[in-house]
């Protein structure tokens, strides 16, 4: 388990001065008396506390630093969102500050207060799930920093926005398996709990109504958006009686769990099982048969979020630009085929 980093407020309440005033001495700025001054570097040496080396500005002042936060166990996912952020704020003039960050921890919404304290950041970008968590919109909303989310699914109206539609993204493979004249079909969900999960469901579900097929209790099957988590559902579903024909994953690295679970139990893909990804990262062209996914543009969707927040700290966003929807794309690989 990772040890919590120490805070500004940390620090603040353990030498008894307001978090401003410990602000101000890890700054360096000379209206601090000196025993206040003692106070705080005593608490910052006593609680190990590592200042950020984000560059100083006075204050009120743009920094020309940004963060994006993330609480994400999909590396793919999380590799083209920093190459999409990344490359945008390079070429918008700015540093891009990248932060992990504990969802579960109750202190989440107070350590990232602190962060755009500590490091003077002009604003943050927030992808799933973190995008959605409401103390942590109300502790941006409360600094007044700008901030983009990612495919948020609550409170649209609060703050910048880029999204897909992962609900027809979904039900689009579902039809495609479908015309492929699959009709028992599996579903491997991400994480319990985050919308993009529940959407993504939604949209299979929908399209399997459509067409008249069921769906068995036992076809549905939760992941953790992890190819271990894939891999294990995989062997659940294979071992059925009745085992569906096709598979389809809500991300790639499970449905990358999927195709090993298939070479381990002897079957052919996709002669035998059809497996169907999403998102379309990397994964998706290293293992073997190279995967159908749907492409959700990740890196282009991250670099929107970061020129949204630029703009805005420029004062360059008209009130008609505050979201901004990218298309979804199926991409059909070798590991889906026709029912034989």
């Amino acid at each position: 388990m990772v040890e919590r980093k120490s805070t500004l407020s940390d620090i603040a309440k353990l030498a008894k001065v307001s978090i401003k005033t410990a602000s101000r001495v890890v700054r360096q700025e000379s209206n601090v008396s000196p025993k206040t001054r003692t106070a705080v570097e005593a608490a910052m040496k006593a609680l190990k506390y590592r200042p950020s080396v984000a560059p100083r500005a006075t204050v009120g002042s743009r920094s020309y630093v940004l963060a994006l936060i993330f609480d994400n166990p999909n590396t793919s996912y999380i590799v083209e969102l920093l190459r999409g952020a990344l490359e945008q704020a390079r070429k918008d003039g700015y540093h891009l500050l990248v932060e992990p960050v504990n969802l579960a921890s109750a202190n989440v919404a107070e350590d990232i207060t602190n962060l755009l304290v500590q490091s003077n950041l002009d604003g943050m970008i927030l992808p799933p799930p973190l995008c959605d968590d409401p103390a942590i919109l109300q502790a941006l909303v409360s600094s007044g920093k700008p901030f983009a989310r990612i495919s948020p699914s609550i409170s649209k109206e609060i703050g910048l926005r880029v999204e897909i539609s992962d609900y027809a993204a979904a039900r689009e493979m579902t039809m495609q398996l479908i015309q492929l004249g699959h009709t028992s079909i599996g579903f491997v969900t991400g994480r319990q709990g985050t919308a993009t999960t529940r959407r993504r469901l939604d949209g299979f579900l929908s399209a399997m109504k459509d067409a008249n097929l069921t769906v068995p209790d036992n076809f549905i099957l939760e992941g953790t958006y992890e190819y271990r988590s894939g891999l294990e559902a995989g062997e659940s579903l294979l071992k059925l009686a009745q085992r569906p024909t096709a598979i389809f994953a809500s991300n790639d690295e499970m449905a990358a769990g999927l195709i090993a679970a298939a070479h381990k139990s002897g079957l052919s893909v996709p002669e035998e099982l059809s497996i169907a990804g999403f998102d379309d990262s990397v994964i998706a062209t290293v293992v073997w048969p190279q995967l159908t996914t749907v492409r959700q543009p990740i890196k282009e969707m991250a670099a929107a979020a970061v020129n949204m927040v630029t703009k805005q700290c420029r004062g360059q966003t008209k009130d008609d630009a505050t979201a901004r929807k990218l298309p979804i794309e199926l991409i059909m690989r070798e590991s889906t085929a026709l029912k034989s």
